[in-house]
This record gives C-alpha cells, sequence and structure tokens, in this order.
C-alpha cells in the first residue's frame, strides 16, 4: 500500500483522543510530526489535512516547471540531509517527502486526510479524569 492509500485508509477512522494536533501534513506537519514521535515519545498525536495526501504547496500548485526558489540544503529535515542538486521540481520534494514518512512510520498511525477543516473535524477540550 503506497503512502496515499495509507492516508485514505487512515482517513476513515478518524476518532479519537489526542495529546497534539498537527494542522496539515506539509513540510512543516510533516517534520513536526517526526520530531514528536523522536523527542515526545508516549505522546498521542494526529495530522489533520485537507488533501487526499500530503505535500502541501508542493502537492497543490501544479503549474508547469513549479520548483524550490530556495536550497534544498537548507530547507530539507535536519534528521534526513537534502542530497539532490540544490534547487528541486515539486515531484522530487514530494518524493523526498515520501521517503521521510515511510521510513519512520508517520502515516498509518498519524495523518487523517480528504476532510474539510470546518465541516468535517471536531476538536475541542477533554475535562481531566475523561
Amino acid at each position: 500500500m503506497n503512502v496515499q492509500q495509507q492516508i485514505r485508509a487512515a482517513a476513515a477512522d478518524s476518532t479519537g483522543h489526542f495529546d497534539v494536533v498537527i494542522a496539515g501534513a506539509g513540510i512543516s506537519g510533516v517534520g513536526a510530526a517526526y520530531h514528536l514521535t523522536k523527542q515526545c515519545a508516549g505522546t498521542s498525536f494526529v495530522v489533520l489535512e485537507t488533501q487526499k495526501s500530503f505535500g502541501g504547496t508542493w502537492l497543490t500548485h501544479r503549474y508547469p516547471g513549479i520548483r524550490s526558489d530556495s536550497d534544498l540544503h537548507t530547507f530539507g529535515y535536519r534528521f534526513k540531509p537534502w542530497t539532490s542538486a540544490p534547487i528541486a521540481t515539486a515531484a522530487e520534494i514530494l518524493s523526498y517527502m515520501g521517503e521521510v514518512i515511510e521510513e519512520n512510520a508517520l502515516i498509518a498511525q498519524h495523518v487523517r486526510g480528504g476532510r474539510d477543516w470546518c465541516g468535517g473535524w471536531r476538536l475541542g477540550p477533554v475535562a481531566e479524569g475523561m
């Protein structure tokens, strides 16, 4: 099952209690999910994404020739350094993000995608002891 299929499957199980909610599965959301798994082991979290897959800007902007305008050696993750050419296409960036997600098992347990934020997600506090 590829990453997009895993996100769709995880979206079906969208209820539960989470200690942390991450808004979006773009480069920052994926990075935050990684750091939670490494630095806050045992913390439950979910990544809420309106798209049917990860990628943020690199998924939604599809015009011909889209590429980074920043050096990916500084834009990439410190825990998985960028090793290709410094300026990359959207497809290359999405592939890099996909590798991070798969290598660290971030999708199946955490990402819920393909839902409208306003109409599809209900977030609220839980009283102590509940």
